[in-house]
């Protein structure tokens, strides 16, 4: 069963009490009759019961939830922690990558220059061979010394022969020279091209593979925020459980508060009616001793007085023991008090005395009175409330849980002491088999032992 439904239904019990007792008040504000303050007194008193057992159940699940809060507060530490991790990955992936689309575009724009020098190289390197060509051919169709004008230059000229000869020889050196140079160039253009090639091509398997990464950061940073939403998430959930179980015990306290009252009201109601009782019976005993006794015989009267005595002395004898022990007492293996308990790991009292008893063994009745209410809670398990009226002034009933099965008695049965009622078992919060045996006095849970013999 969920929270939420354990909740509602804890709410509603709450509400039906509530308003249980708010009737009683109504009721008994008036003229009541001793039945109706007596089947209210054992109502309130079984409500009282139900109402310690789901605060024992709320305030279990309180220290549950609170522990299972603290634990998820580390994990979603641990989550923010690996996002920020994440993040900064990311980041450095998003910067490594900003970095190589960088240098891909300035080797991108490195490379298209060179190719732009090597174009222009080529455009001048043919101009250049074209017209040391055309030199070379015309010098051959000259004869190897130029057009006639040059050779009859060369002919009839008094001076330097050698002159007109230098003019063209220096023509094809100077164009000889600047095609070797630009040769040369294109050659280094070339190579540079290649290694601007390379580099592109090296940086572009780089920025792919920064891409990647900057993709697997991503994916990683989406994977942390989501594993931190979700423990967020849990951790909202827990914490709005915990503030719903703290109302919870706060309304469970405020509902017990009121129904102890109520039931010390009621209480008070029965025993002043209790005592006018008694004295109306001790009246009505000294009436009819008085009746019953010769007026001339004084040790009669002595007798009778003395007697009338000891019977009203009867009627509010003050006594313990009245119910039967379900075992012996020095075989009781964990007593009523505080203890550190074994299912929960948390101190908490107690309520009660359990029994060596083997699953299965017949549980009775400890003394006469009403089953109040059987059923199942987390707790007790299977569990029986008989209500065993008023002993010395005291609402007193017992409580007997962890039957292995339902009770054989049910809600509004009278018993008698020694009745069969159940089988121990081990249903519940238990760790193994044996009979839990409390007494509640006015609705309080108190020390079994003073009312066992």
């Amino acid at each position: 069963m969920s929270f939420r439904d354990r909740t509602g239904r804890r709410r509603g019990r709450l509400l039906a009490a509530g308003c249980a007792l708010a009737v009683m008040c109504t009721a008994i504000a008036g003229p009541a009759t001793a039945d109706s303050v007596d089947n209210k007194k054992k109502k309130v008193d079984g409500s009282i019961a139900s109402t310690q057992r789901n605060l024992d159940d709320t305030s279990a699940a309180l220290v549950r939830v609170n522990k299972q809060l603290v634990s998820t507060n580390k994990k979603v530490a641990a989550a923010q922690k690996k996002l920020k991790s994440a993040d900064a990955t990311l980041t450095a992936a998003n910067n490594h990558l900003s970095d190589m689309n960088s240098q891909l575009a300035i080797a991108k724009a490195d490379e298209t220059k060179n190719k732009t020098a090597l174009r222009t190289n080529k455009v001048a390197e043919a101009k250049s061979k074209k017209m040391v060509g055309g030199i070379a051919r015309q010098s051959y169709m000259s004869g190897g010394l130029g057009n006639l004008q040059l050779t009859l230059n060369i002919l009839t000229s008094n001076g330097d022969v050698t002159s007109e000869l230098s003019v063209a020889d220096m023509v094809m050196r100077q164009q000889s020279g600047v095609l070797t140079k630009l040769s040369s160039e294109r050659a280094a253009g070339t190579a540079a091209n290649d290694r601007l090639g390379a580099a592109r091509r090296r940086i572009a398997t780089l920025t792919i593979k920064a891409q990647n990464a900057q993709t697997a950061a991503k994916k990683a940073k989406t994977k942390a925020t989501t594993a931190r939403d979700n423990v967020v998430k849990l951790q909202q959930k827990q914490r709005k459980a915990k503030k719903a179980l703290a109302h919870q015990k706060t309304i469970e306290l405020a509902s017990l508060k009121t129904q102890k009252k109520e039931s010390a009201r009621l209480a008070a109601i029965i025993r002043k009616r209790n005592i006018a009782a008694a004295k109306a019976a001790k009246r009505a005993r000294e009436t009819a001793t008085r009746k019953a006794t010769p007026p001339p015989a004084p040790p009669s009267t002595g007798s009778g007085s003395s007697s009338g005595g000891s019977s009203g002395g009867s009627s509010t004898a003050t006594s313990r023991g009245v119910l039967v022990a379900p075992g012996a007492i020095g075989s009781i293996v964990s007593g009523f008090g505080e203890r550190l308990n074994p299912v929960l790991h948390v101190w908490m009292l107690h309520a009660g005395d359990d029994f060596p008893y083997p699953c299965g063994t017949p549980v009775h009745a400890a003394g006469s009175g009403t089953v109040v209410q059987t059923g199942w809670d987390s707790a007790g398990g299977n569990f029986v409330l008989i209500d065993h009226g008023y002993r010395d002034g005291v609402n007193l009933a017992s409580y007997y849980a962890h039957f292995e099965r339902s009770a054989v008695v049910h809600a509004g049965q009278h018993v008698s002491t020694g009745q069969l009622i159940g089988y121990s078992g081990t249903t519940g919060r238990s760790t193994g088999c044996h009979m839990h045996f409390g007494v509640l006095a006015n609705g309080r849970w108190v020390n079994p032992i003073p009312w066992i013999s």
